[in-house]
């Protein structure tokens, strides 16, 4: 055996070199190893780069065998609400995408089917129906007036005005939906980018855009053109819109989408597999914030009884509460989001053992709707809070409902794409590369080896067993405000009870009843 030089203590007899290369002092909140330069940053956060993933997914093997979970959602009216027919429903499907980034092995995306509202199906107390009778604009709005006589005596009726006992301002519960002029006549089947008019042998187009306010004693829609999309008799989608929607059709909801990967809600979730033997290997699941990206804020539990649950999945016989902890009264969330808010001194955007937040809000960049034309949308926009001398002085993450505002994530491009809606593409290319055509292959490389490894290794192995499934985790801190925003709703009308759920042979079948799925 060959002697072993110098003591227990180490050599003395020569010194260390240090080689800097191998240090990486600070990680990001995506990617692994050090800081990234400006140009990688830039490639990394395009909604370019989103766009191309999205298609890359939508294409992807995998995506023939997709977790679907089709629903009907009956919303729970408030008690005293005045009611004609069957409850408001929301027909949408939960749509689950293989990763290796989450701990069940599986992100969440939801869509809300369009058309759930028609305005075909609304009208005055004589009768006339709610068609779009002028427009007027300025240069953030169009302020649409509907046909029919409106009045404080007759307003507009659920779900554009409900009316509440004791509440002067009653709810507009369907500002922030996203509303298209895709109904050419009453009752007719809505248009779509394709349907061509037969008399003039053009296509039709549609315009689609935000409901921002609501005046239901006038008649008056409120829809922003910031966001906005327009289908054009070409066939190409542009975003703002060039024109206001059409005078003489009939508006109706547009597809929603939200999505539970830390892409889309800049956060990232986890929740302890074994609470009993926590490991040293477990250890690295309880997230943290970095003190660089703690700020001041607000944050959300879930309670049962109120006793705090952050549990993954719920019985479907039982019904959690969201309860949101804010820093100041100043900053509470208004009671159209949650009804439960509490005060909490020196409160950080942060839940140990849940999640961690990333302290920013991605929002879609679009140009100026008053300017002719129109471009695809460029790097996103952060907000979060606006502060004089370190002082708060706003907060502007309500967690609000504006889903065409939010900066897509690579999920709902894929979604999109399969709906047939994707959007044009973005300009922001990548930078500092020498062909544009090995990145993408890259790209492509990178994709198929991300969803075999997610599909193998986590879901066959173990993630099947652990994972959530809708529509028992849509009580959970991930999926909750998801599902808030996701059906535009205040979070105390997300129960168990109101899901109704579509098995793989079209039947129909309510967890909160004890029924499943066909096998």
């Amino acid at each position: 055996m060959a002697k072993k030089s110098g003591s227990s203590f180490g050599s003395f007899s020569r010194a260390e070199i240090f080689d800097p290369r191998p240090v990486k002092p600070i990680t990001t909140e995506f990617s692994r190893g050090s800081v990234p330069d400006s140009i990688y940053s830039v490639n990394r956060e395009s909604a370019w780069s989103r766009w191309r993933r999205g298609y890359e997914l939508a294409t992807a093997a995998f995506y023939d065998n997709s977790y679907e979970y089709p629903f009907v959602y009956m919303i729970p009216l408030p008690p005293g609400t005045p009611t004609s027919g069957n409850p408001p429903s929301i027909p949408g499907v939960f749509k689950g995408f293989p990763t290796k980034n989450k701990e069940f092995g599986m992100h969440w995306a939801g869509t809300r089917a369009a058309g759930s509202l028609r305005f075909d199906n609304i009208s005055d107390s004589t009768g006339v129906l709610a068609s779009i009778k002028s427009i007027t604009e300025d240069a953030n709005y169009w302020y649409v007036q509907l046909e029919g006589s409106w009045s404080i005596s007759n307003p507009l009726p659920p779900p554009l005005y409900v009316p509440l006992p004791g509440s002067p301002t009653g709810l507009k519960a369907i500002n922030g939906e996203v509303l298209e002029d895709r109904i050419i006549t009453a009752q007719g089947v809505p248009i779509n980018r394709d349907t061509i008019n037969p008399d003039t042998q053009t296509r039709y187009g549609y315009v689609q855009a935000v409901l921002a306010d609501t005046d239901p004693f006038n008649g008056i829609l409120k829809l922003r053109k910031a966001g906005s999309v327009e289908a054009t008799p070409d066939r190409a989608l542009v975003t703002p819109a060039t024109r206001p929607p059409n005078i003489g059709r009939f508006l109706m909801t547009g597809t929603r989408y939200c999505c539970s990967c830390q892409d889309f809600n800049r956060r990232d979730y986890s929740f302890i597999s074994s609470l009993n033997r926590v490991s040293e290997s477990l250890k690295s699941k309880f997230p943290r914030s970095s003190l660089s990206s703690l700020k001041p804020g607000r944050y959300e539990i879930m309670t049962f009884s109120g006793v705090v649950d952050n549990s993954a999945m719920t019985s479907a016989l039982e019904n959690r509460d969201m309860e949101i902890v804010s820093p100041s009264p100043q900053y509470n969330v208004p009671p159209t989001v949650t009804p439960t808010t509490s005060t909490k001194p020196g409160a950080a955007r942060d839940n140990p053992g849940v999640f961690r937040d990333f302290g920013s809000m991605y929002l879609r960049s679009t140009t100026d709707p008053s300017l002719p034309g129109s471009r695809s949308e460029g790097m996103p926009s952060y907000q979060d809070y606006a502060a004089v001398d370190n002082v708060i002085t706003s907060l502007t993450d309500t967690w609000t409902p504006l889903l065409d505002e939010m900066r897509y994530c690579k999920h709902i491009y894929a979604m999109k794409y399969e709906e047939g809606v994707f959007p044009p593409e973005p300009s922001d290319f990548p930078v500092g590369i020498e062909s544009m055509a090995a990145w993408e292959q890259k790209l492509v490389e990178d994709n198929e080896k991300d969803q075999k490894e997610a599909s193998a290794a986590n879901l066959q192995r173990k993630a099947l067993g652990l994972m959530d499934v809708p529509p028992y985790n849509c009580q959970s801190p991930m999926m909750m405000p998801m599902m808030q925003k996701l059906f535009n709703i205040p979070s105390n009308f997300v129960k168990m009870a109101g899901f109704k759920m579509l098995d793989k042979n079209g039947n129909v079948y309510i967890p909160s009843n004890g029924e499943k799925p066909a096998v």
